[in-house]
């Protein structure tokens, strides 16, 4: 069982992690691809809101998803590979608490209570990606005090 539930993993790391990571790279990318990258500005678009006012001010130009967006696939990206390394084993509802920061933000900033900045947008976004990446990769539950995987 332990080997088809990593390869399982592995699987499922893959059809993630990859998009998150090409999500990721053509946002900082975006800017330095001029009218070439104008093919992924739909997929951009289906995901962001993309207001330049919360894009990321790049040294080569404005990032092509809002800071947010941004990190929340860095931060996808990177908890898939460190849940899939194992370096972190972490049960699957840990994940959870890691999405209260953005939902909190997202909702004050909804109700007009306060304007957020870039980088709360981003420690948000990040600290959301990797709360998915551990919802998903993480370990299931306990079953007779023994954690099954």
């Amino acid at each position: 069982m332990k080997g088809n539930w990593n390869k399982g993993r592995l699987i499922i790391a893959l059809i993630l992690g990859v998009p998150a990571c090409l999500m990721f790279l053509f946002s900082i990318a975006r800017p330095v691809m001029g009218s070439n990258g104008s093919f992924i500005d739909p997929v951009l678009s289906a995901t962001c809101h993309r207001m330049p006012s919360r894009c990321l001010i790049l040294p080569w130009g404005v990032s092509g998803l809002c800071a947010r967006c941004t990190f929340f696939w860095l931060g996808l990206t990177a908890g898939i590979i460190l849940m899939y390394a194992s370096v972190f084993e972490l049960p699957f509802w840990t994940g959870f608490p890691a999405l209260l920061p953005l939902v909190a933000d997202g909702l004050m900033q909804y109700h007009s209570l306060y304007e957020s900045s870039n980088l709360i947008r981003a420690v948000t976004g990040l600290a959301a990606g990797f709360g998915i990446s551990v919802i998903i990769l993480g370990k299931e539950h306990l079953k007779n005090n023994q954690l099954i995987q």
